[in-house]
């Protein structure tokens, strides 16, 4: 795909804080693009850096020089670039077959320290094309580890000769601090619905019922809402609906299964809990919804239950959510939340509270 800042959706600021950057030649040498999955962070940081090694742009990147085509065709010399694919790291280039003890190994789910070493030693190296040297590495928060982030520490304090580091996560608080305290953070924030619903009918033709129910359901990121990890998302609102309808009444073995499927997808928790919250709104007959047959089946469900143990459930969501940061096991996270907000929600009180 083409490179550019051009398609990106309501990131205006943190777009003109990169472009004011390269006009005024004032770049940092290590970035943060922090943000929630599908607000653009990651095509922006690579159009960031395409434009740092492009030698025809102001701006943006040219498109048309021999560096930006280089970067394009993934062969510029004096870039590195760590990505994920179906969970795995890959390294462009790949230093593998140059680390002994790395040749021939598959790729992991977690960046290992010699290939860390072999990037930093990459950095180190005088730039071939006499330009700048880029590093981007996405989802730095899940795929470095406490060691090799500490490997990197020095390089990305002291970048070598004139490099840029940009790195990119959806849970900065994931990240040592002290890796954040030396980045620049550049913020990528969701959408308000309406705008992006509003949006989707403009450019995609989506019908209002229908974009509107798709901004919401992505949680107002553009990304997600145009078909990048949709149908996740529509398994996650169903999984989200579901439980939320039928956890009054659930069985605690259905709970712990529920809490056991679900302990290996940590970084789908947060949607899970933000669409439980918009079931809840529903269930107190919130105009934010739009109106469905499911919707009514889940007025219909929480009818005969007061709605402020319906809002005290809410709010016990709403306090849990960030715990989940800091905790290591997502199984008990999960139980312990759900056997309490059904407590709540069906005996108006906390677990553990033995008032009557």
């Amino acid at each position: 795909m083409e490179l550019t800042f051009t398609g990106i959706w309501g990131q205006e600021r943190a777009l003109d804080v990169l472009a004011q950057s390269l006009r005024r030649g004032a770049v940092a040498s290590a970035y943060l693009f922090a943000g929630p999955r599908g607000t653009g962070k990651t095509t922006a940081a690579l159009a960031f850096a395409k434009a740092l090694l492009c030698t025809g742009a102001d701006a943006v990147p040219c498109g048309v020089c021999r560096p930006c085509k280089m970067y394009e065709a993934k062969s510029h010399p004096d870039s590195v670039h760590v990505h994920v694919k179906d969970s795995l790291v890959h390294l462009i280039p790949d230093f593998t077959e140059e680390v002994p003890e790395l040749r021939g190994k598959p790729p992991v789910k977690t960046l290992r320290v010699d290939e860390m070493r072999k990037i930093i030693s990459a950095l180190s190296m005088k730039s071939y094309m006499g330009g700048r040297k880029v590093c981007v590495i996405e989802e730095a928060d899940s795929i470095m580890r406490k060691e090799t982030a500490n490997a990197f520490l020095k390089t990305l304090e002291e970048p070598p000769g004139d490099t840029v580091i940009i790195l990119i996560s959806s849970n900065p608080a994931g990240l040592l601090p002290t890796i954040v305290s030396r980045c620049r953070q550049i913020r990528f924030v969701p959408m308000p619905p309406e705008k992006l619903a509003q949006l989707l009918e403009e450019t995609l033709g989506t019908l209002p019922n229908e974009a509107l129910r798709l901004a919401r359901l992505a949680e107002g990121c553009p990304g997600t809402a145009r078909g990048g990890g949709m149908e996740k998302m529509k398994e996650i609102d169903a999984a989200a609906r579901e439980l939320t309808a039928m956890l009054p009444d659930l069985a605690p073995e259905a709970i712990i299964r529920f809490a056991e499927r679900w302990k290996d997808r940590r970084i789908d928790i947060p949607a899970l809990l933000e669409r439980m919250l918009e079931t809840l709104r529903i269930a107190q007959h919130s105009a934010l919804s739009v109106s469905s047959d499911a919707n009514n089946d889940i007025v219909r469900t929480y009818n005969g239950i007061p709605d402020e143990r319906v809002m005290d459930g809410f709010d016990a969501i709403l306090a849990a959510r960030p715990l989940l940061v800091f905790n290591p096991n997502v199984q008990l996270y999960l139980e312990a939340l759900l056997f309490n907000v059904q407590s709540i929600i069906k005996y108006g009180y906390p677990l553990g509270n033995t008032t009557d």
